[in-house]
């Protein structure tokens, strides 16, 4: 699950979870740490990769793919979905049903 989400994550973000980004002096932690805090943000659409941004609606989507993500980065494998669980979240997309 863990891998999983953190797939789902650098798709979304277009981040590197090794990009020093999330080290040294900044402090982020590391992507899941960081999408997690983006997820709380005011904007936590500013966590998504621009790149792949389009309108408001597909927008909703990767926001609703970065929290399935961010369950599945859950610091405790006890906390991160089964595979049942997996597949009935990503069905609630909107995309994949």
């Amino acid at each position: 699950m863990y891998a999983l989400g953190m797939i789902l994550g650098v798709l979304l973000t277009g981040r590197d979870p090794t990009d020093p980004f999330f080290s040294g002096e900044t402090g982020r932690g590391g992507l899941a740490r960081w999408l997690r805090h983006m997820q709380q943000s005011a904007d936590p659409k500013e966590a998504l990769d621009s790149s792949i941004l389009g309108d408001e609606v597909e927008e909703e989507e990767m926001l609703m793919a970065i929290r399935v993500a961010i369950v599945c980065l859950s610091d405790s494998p006890v906390d991160r979905p089964s595979s049942d669980k997996l597949v009935a979240m990503l069905k609630q997309l909107p995309t994949l049903k």
